[in-house]
């Protein structure tokens, strides 16, 4: 709560330095120089002052902002050829520039934003170099435009400047195919890390079944031993043989029952092996879970979900000390299925623009993405929360 007013006397205590320092210029010296020098005393002020107030990495900022200004000079350039042009007043140019960029923030909200929101959050490299690109077309323009006059008196100046803004559509053309490939790259990267760990789960399920297998085994060969006995025993009449038989083999060991969480076997095996792990781990459980027997889902895709959640919790959980150790697993069946799972988190968390944790790449991150990837592929609401240092998944079917 204390940090939006902050963040407000930040971003008006910016706009009244803007409109002091421009009079300054303006009232010491000309317009021109204002035009010339404003990337030192209005752009690159605010690309710092929004890189403190958001959790942006610089370079990528650095990139999004320079771009945003490079189409803002082509923008203002244009518009103001074209009310020289028509002998236009300062009204005109005003409105012309408001209607202009009204249509471009549209255009980039409804079209480019949807193309760029993707690679800025998933390509975590290279955004250094890309900075560059688009920090030194803005010299250039500028470069051009204002020296040695302004381009509005030197045609050939004007031509100059909009060969370059056709090299700039090249180029940022070029940039978004290198984004989309890489793109694509870390995807392909990302679903193998998916597939590996919905492996891993099914090879210990497959592990924990042959063991119980195993066991029931055992319980079948001693109760073939122990009826046999008991046969030979009452064939002899030798009653009290019998009775002495049964107190020693009901003093045997025998397979512990293993506590049931629902009928099906897939998403029993599945809970039954995270919540052991969990406990072996040390993590206090704190769980209430009720699953129907009819599934509105298929029960594999369910389990590997159920999977994902509890070993990110038991991933997060394992890097607290012991005392810190608790994982909250609520699940209920009606009137739909929804489950939530809650555990401490060691380490801070953000969230990008599409509402996804930015956790650290490797089985977190591949966690998350699969638990999407299912509720995406079955329409369910799905929410990711950090709240007073816990970490919450919700989902409903």
């Amino acid at each position: 709560m204390k940090e939006k007013p902050i963040s407000i006397v930040i971003f008006v205590s910016y706009v009244i330095y803007v409109i002091i320092s421009s009079y300054a210029i303006i009232y010491f010296f000309s317009y021109q120089l204002l035009l010339r020098v404003f990337i030192l005393t209005i752009s690159c002020p605010a690309i710092l002052l929004l890189h403190n107030m958001s959790d942006e990495p610089f370079p990528r900022l650095v990139f999004i902002r320079a771009t945003h200004i490079l189409v803002s000079l082509y923008i203002a350039g244009t518009i103001t050829l074209i009310n020289t042009a028509l002998h236009g007043t300062e009204l005109s140019d005003i409105l012309m520039r408001l209607l202009a960029y009204m249509l471009i923030i549209l255009f980039d909200f409804h079209f480019m934003r949807r193309i760029y929101l993707d690679f800025i959050t998933e390509i975590k490299k290279g955004w250094g170099i890309l900075s560059l690109i688009p920090c030194a077309l803005i010299i250039l323009a500028v470069a051009l435009a204002f020296c040695p006059e302004h381009y509005s008196k030197r045609p050939t100046s004007v031509v100059m400047i909009y060969l370059l803004g056709a090299v700039i559509v090249i180029l940022y053309t070029a940039i978004g195919v290198f984004l989309s490939t890489q793109y694509h790259r870390q995807e392909i990267a990302q679903n193998r890390k998916i597939l590996e760990l919905q492996v891993q789960n099914i090879q210990r399920e497959a592990a924990d079944m042959d063991k119980l297998a195993k066991q029931t085994k055992i319980i079948r060969h001693d109760t073939r031993h122990i009826l046999s006995t008991i046969a030979s025993l009452a064939e002899s009449g030798d009653m009290q043989a019998i009775l002495d038989f049964t107190d020693i083999a009901g003093q045997k060991p025998v397979m512990p029952e293993t506590f049931h969480y629902c009928t099906d076997a897939l998403i029993d095996t599945t809970l039954c092996f995270y919540l052991k792990s969990a406990e072996e781990s040390g993590i206090v459980l704190q769980t209430s879970v009720t699953i129907p027997d009819k599934l509105p889902v298929d029960s594999a895709g369910l389990a590997i979900c159920f999977a994902n959640a509890l070993g990110n919790a038991i991933e997060s959980c394992e890097k607290l000390p012991k005392e810190k150790r608790k994982i909250i697993f609520n699940c209920i069946g009606n009137p739909k299925l929804m489950f939530e799972i809650k555990n401490p988190q060691p380490d801070r968390i953000t969230f990008g623009r599409n509402g996804l944790p930015r956790l650290p790449e490797g089985g977190m991150e591949a966690h998350i993405r699969s638990i999407v990837a299912f509720c995406e592929e079955y329409d369910a609401f799905y929410s990711f929360t950090a709240e007073n240092s816990w970490f919450k998944v919700v989902v409903t079917l």
